[in-house]
This record gives C-alpha cells, structure tokens and sequence, in this order.
C-alpha cells in the first residue's frame, strides 16, 4: 500500500476558480524526485492525487468531465500538504493510527469539494488544487452523480506494468525518473541520492 504543484497543460480547457465537487479517481505514485528546496536540490517521495470534476462549466467540449490534480510529499508530518489536505477533507484531525500508517488507495472513488483557484507564472495561467473539503450531508443525501473515468492506482512498491503503461508520455517520463521505478525495472542510475528531508 501506499502510506502516506499542479500542472496545467496550456491547450487543456483550464477547470473554472471556486468550489468544486470532485471525486478521486486516481493515485499515482511518482516515486522520490528531485525537488529545489530553498535554493537546494533534495529528493522527496511524490504521490498525485487527480480528481474528476463535477459542476456547471466543468465539462470538456466532448461533455466528459475535467479533471485537476495534486502532487504532494508523501509525508504526514505536522506540517505537511498532504495531513493539512487529508485533514481538512475529514472535518477533523487524524488518528494515531491513521499517521502511523494510512493507506491512500481507500481514498479512490470518494468525493470532496475542492478550492479551486488560477495563477499567473511566465504568461501562462494554471489551476491549482488550494485545499480539500467535506461534502454537505445536503449533498450526500441528493446522491452523486456517475463517475466516469476509471480508478487507476499505481504503487512503486507493488509495481504493475500494466498501469503505468497506461499512464500518459510525460507522466511516465516523471516516475521513471525515480529510484523506484528503476529498481523495478532493473535500471541503474547512481546519479539519484539518498538524501531524505522533512516535508
């Protein structure tokens, strides 16, 4: 199991700002990447979270609906994205035994509200994953609608091929350059540290 910055393609239909009720259909972990960490370059494990949206104008010209993710460290320390996230998401603090050991793939197929906002970067505008929020128990009890994408799950530690064949060219090309995903497949590459840091 897996225990525990969104990129914006510029020819995909940016997701509206505001609230969003989406549902997490996939959980991809990307292995430990290098990451520039004030002014220093550390490697960190990574896991994206992708939830398919649902709501007025947030359909794709085909009708099928958007979808926006999230990468986070894959850490539950205090001051972590991904406890702030999971927390927030509850309505409430994690257990002792949930940060002991979660495991994220009971995660697929539940819906949250996500805050959605736009930033400017070089030109380019790109939608961002602010944070998560419960669903109204008014909402809950009107029903969800159909998810339509399927639930894909991908773990270093238990590797498929299968799924990770099934990923696009430039996510693939993300994971493969982890430590995991070489050792999984027998690559060699002495130029990746084993140099861990908090979140």
């Amino acid at each position: 199991m897996i225990v525990a910055e969104t990129q914006q393609n510029t020819s995909y239909k940016l997701p509206p700002s505001g609230l969003v009720l989406g549902s997490l259909v996939r959980i991809l972990d990307l292995g430990t990447q290098k990451v520039t960490w004030q002014g220093a370059i550390k490697m960190q494990r990574k896991v994206m979270f992708t939830f398919e949206l649902h709501g007025d104008g947030y359909a794709m010209e085909d009708g099928k609906p958007m979808v926006q993710s999230k990468r986070y460290t894959l850490s539950l320390n205090q001051q972590s994205g991904l406890r702030a996230d999971l927390e927030s998401w509850a309505g409430k603090g994690l257990t002792e035994p949930q940060l002991k050991g979660f495991n994220l793939k009971d995660l697929l197929g539940k819906w949250a509200y996500l805050n959605l906002t736009h930033t400017e970067r070089d030109g380019k505008t790109y939608c961002n994953i602010m944070g998560l929020n419960p669903v109204p128990s008014s909402v809950v009890k009107a029903g969800f609608p159909d998810i339509e994408n399927p639930f894909v799950y991908l773990n270093l530690q238990e590797y498929d091929r299968a799924v990770f064949e099934s990923l696009s060219d430039g996510l693939k090309k993300v994971i493969m350059e982890s430590a995991e995903w070489q050792n999984c497949n027998g690559v060699v590459n002495n130029s990746i540290e084993d140099d861990p840091i908090p979140f």
